[in-house]
């Protein structure tokens, strides 16, 4: 008898956009906190396995590849777009599962948009809950949306592995 909880195939989030087209985040803030329901019949405990970024531009601005981290909450850290730290409260920083580190480097541009895969990192576990919520820091000098016609997009899609 296995005394270790079944695990389940892993199962990925989808894109959730973590900076909007019509939101300006500039170096040093965060995006708005993005949900990622787990499974709504109950709470399941898991593993972070790999993470893809995406970055698109649909008006003048260009094609970004931001450094910053992604950050990985167990509640709301309850902050708006272009907030910077002070829009997260000690308690909220309590919530913190996860920071994963992106560099600029770390990118891929194309002519439409780039990505950037990261999957070198050891799983970060994380704790039974229901909902997983994920941030974006920006590090970065050059802002997001800073300019007229910008309409640069930060998404990400996350792999999991659930436990029962």
């Amino acid at each position: 008898m296995s005394l270790q909880a079944p695990m389940f195939p892993p199962v990925e989030t989808g894109v959730l956009e973590l900076v909007g087209a019509n939101e300006q985040v500039d170096q040093n803030e965060f995006g708005a906190a993005v949900s990622y329901d787990l499974i709504a019949a109950r709470p399941m405990a898991g593993a972070l396995l790999a993470v893809t970024l995406l970055s698109s531009e649909a008006g003048t601005g260009a094609i970004q590849t931001p450094a910053g981290q992604l950050l990985v909450f167990d509640a709301d850290p309850g902050h708006s777009a272009g907030d910077d730290g002070s829009g997260i409260s000690a308690a909220e920083w309590q919530a913190l599962i996860a920071a994963i580190d992106v560099q600029a480097v770390d990118w891929t541009a194309e002519d439409n948009g780039a990505f950037c895969n990261l999957r070198n990192f050891e799983p970060i576990p994380f704790h039974r809950l229901s909902t997983l919520y994920f941030v974006w820091r920006h590090t970065d000098a050059t802002s997001l949306n800073d300019a007229a016609g910008d309409d640069e997009v930060l998404s990400v899609n996350v792999w999991l592995q659930l436990l029962g």
